[in-house]
């Protein structure tokens, strides 16, 4: 029942396509389908007093025009809207691109400055490039995060199928984000066992998934709280799980968690920054390589967010 009213909410398709109600695919559909009934029920009328061959002929041959001509505004309808997502892609994908070179390039004086004349700076100077580093490091994040979304929406996130322990992505992702973990004062629990099997999957593109889930759980917790990183096997599969005690998803939103670009109303006040893309590219990713991945939430009490991978 519920997906049948979001199909008839007109207003909303229209909003989230960025189009007016007028050139929505359902309502134009609907436009369809009543001409087509009006056309009939008219042609019946009129027609069922005339029983010549040739008239039901130039009857039957109106109905089949008016609902090939009404056809065909909705195919052309949906070509623009395909035309003008296709557009959107290429200009996101055009864009990351120029903007992930001189990225690129400011990490690395970044680091040789750092590691090559940081004597010659004092702790004032060292902070400001601190803050420049974790600046860039961010921008570099949104852009690899718009580059992914665009190879998911055109279908050419390929992911390689190899053999890896997940212990090391746990690894990075923990040290990669060490200075949000110190900003939000969040402890860190790691449990997993010594003799985990390896898996198979993307080894590059499951760490940027588990990072997602990773810093979604330390900037959505309170103060002091805890993120446990639980690893475990079942049967043919490993679950990995990042649960938190922090704000927790609202029920009613929910449903809409893995859409991209949303964010929660409780996620937006709490003014963290996103884009709201983390979650529906790992969600992208961990099914691409063969998984599936699920969470539980309860408002104010924290979320548990698993994902669920083949052994090698």
């Amino acid at each position: 029942m519920k997906w049948i009213v979001n199909d008839l909410n007109i207003k909303k398709q229209a909003d989230d396509l960025g189009i007016s109600i007028w050139q929505t695919p359902s309502l134009l559909f609907l436009i369809m389908g009543i001409i087509s009934i009006i056309v009939m029920i008219v042609v019946y009328f009129v027609s069922r007093n005339h029983t010549s061959p040739e008239y039901l002929i130039l009857a039957e041959t109106f109905v089949t025009v008016t609902i090939f001509v009404a056809g065909n505004m909705i195919i052309t309808s949906v070509e623009k809207l395909t035309q003008i997502n296709k557009m959107k892609s290429e200009f996101v994908a055009i864009v990351s691109h120029q903007l992930k070179n001189p990225l690129t390039g400011i990490n690395w004086d970044i680091e040789l400055l750092i590691s090559k004349y940081k004597k010659g700076l004092d702790q004032k100077q060292l902070d400001i490039i601190k803050k420049i580093n974790g600046s860039t490091i961010l921008m570099t994040r949104l852009v690899n995060d718009l580059l992914d979304v665009v190879r998911i929406d055109q279908g050419n996130l390929f992911v390689n199928k190899d053999k890896f322990n997940i212990e090391g992505i746990i690894k990075k992702t923990i040290v990669k984000n060490e200075s949000l973990t110190r900003q939000m004062n969040v402890e860190i629990r790691v449990e997993i066992s010594d003799n985990t099997p390896q898996i198979v999957g993307d080894e590059k593109r499951l760490e940027v998934a588990l990072d997602n889930l990773f810093s979604n759980a330390v900037k959505y917790n309170k103060e002091g709280g805890v993120v446990v990183i639980k690893v475990e096997k079942k049967n043919k599969e490993i679950n990995l799980c990042v649960e938190d005690n922090g704000i927790g998803i609202p029920e009613k939103e929910q449903a809409q968690i893995f859409e991209k670009f949303y964010r929660s109303e409780k996620a937006i006040r709490k003014e963290t920054g996103g884009t709201g893309l983390g979650l529906y590219i790992a969600k992208n990713i961990v099914e691409q390589c063969g998984g599936k991945i699920w969470f539980k939430s309860s408002e104010e009490k924290g979320s548990k967010f698993c994902f669920s991978l083949p052994l090698a």
